[in-house]
């Protein structure tokens, strides 16, 4: 019994053995499975640098910054980013002719005149080519100054505004690669209106005026209609963690439609007049509460920093409504359409 119970076991083993060697055969001749896809996160937005865009910006802000009232955006209150006094005397004269121009033709409250935004688009499409478009559709004197100050410009305050630029976009792109799906995903919910498909187009720009960052664009966002943000590099607003929640707060600008309807619908409804602009101040509350959300309590939404002078004076009792009516709406314990009217019910 003792030798058969060996001999039993002996095969046991010899088998297992035999059966260990054609699994480990078997393995080797399977063929090796393909790594799994990668996550491919669509892009959100697609920053450009743009010689002529940034021209033209350049030269709205020091053509305005002689004027009373005008402190630039922000942070670049009183500050020339092209002063003539590092021109050299040949350089003088073209340079100052289209600052006149533009002096004659620009003001902060034109600056989102068809015309304007129509020309913002096209300078955004010659990009870097040496020269204007001939299809561009601007006045032939408008051209002609353009074309003699580009000269100036390109040797004199391009190379350090294109290098401003590109810093901007490095530093930016990576706070939108950690934190731009979350975003979109909650502005999407909280406006109830899909995010754009194609990446938005981003035009940096040393300075934006008058406030440092404007945004065209809506549904259905194509053809004329097609998203355009532009934003300052120079202006400390727009960099870091508010630099973030700026560039979804301009985003935000191509969602918003739908509760501004929303807010003008309820007014009429309830018999009350809204403050002017309320839909921006309520753009400007979710943006920055939005990345409070995200970045922590720690977190001070660029609308209630003193400095930017967003919610002062009558607008102090704008954000004090929307803390109370709108806020819970963002913490999930309000439905926008009831959260909508008690803002209205508010003033």
């Amino acid at each position: 019994m003792g030798a058969r119970l060996t001999r039993i076991i002996v095969l046991a083993a010899c088998f297992a053995g035999v059966l260990a060697l054609d699994c480990a055969a078997g393995k080797k001749s399977l063929p090796a499975r393909p790594p799994p896809p990668a996550i491919i996160t669509p892009e959100i937005f697609r920053f450009r640098i743009g010689f002529w865009a940034n021209l033209h910006q350049v030269l709205i802000h020091e053509s305005l910054l002689p004027k009373p009232g005008f402190e630039g955006p922000k942070s670049l209150a009183h500050h020339s980013v092209a002063p003539m006094a590092n021109l050299a005397a040949p350089d003088t004269a073209p340079w100052r002719e289209a600052l006149a121009y533009y002096g004659r033709r620009f003001t902060t409250r034109n600056t989102f005149t068809d015309e304007f935004m129509d020309a913002v688009r096209g300078f955004t499409a010659c990009g870097n080519d040496p020269a204007l478009h001939t299809s561009l559709g601007l006045a032939a004197d408008w051209k002609t100054l353009l074309g003699n100050a580009a000269p100036v410009y390109r040797t004199n305050f391009w190379p350090a505004h294109e290098r401003a630029d590109r810093a901007y976009v490095e530093a930016i792109r990576s706070w939108v690669a950690k934190h731009g799906a979350w975003f979109v995903k909650r502005l999407v919910a909280l406006y109830e209106t899909p995010w754009p498909s194609a990446p938005v187009d981003v035009e940096v720009a040393p300075v934006v005026p008058p406030f440092g960052a404007s945004t065209i664009g809506e549904p259905p966002f194509q053809g004329s209609h097609a998203p355009l943000i532009i934003v300052s590099s120079e202006d400390s607003g727009y960099t870091g963690e508010s630099g973030l929640e700026m560039i979804f707060h301009e985003g935000s600008h191509l969602l918003v439609d739908r509760v501004q309807g929303l807010f003008d619908a309820s007014a009429k409804r309830q018999g009350r007049s809204m403050p002017r602009g309320l839909w921006h101040f309520v753009l400007f509350y979710t943006a920055g509460h939005v990345a409070r959300e995200r970045l922590g309590p720690s977190y001070v939404p660029y609308a209630e920093r003193p400095e930017h002078h967003i919610f002062d004076g009558a607008a102090a009792g704008t954000l004090r409504v929307l803390v109370r009516a709108w806020q819970p709406y963002l913490d999930g314990r309000a439905t926008l359409d009831s959260a909508v009217d008690a803002v209205v019910a508010g003033f």
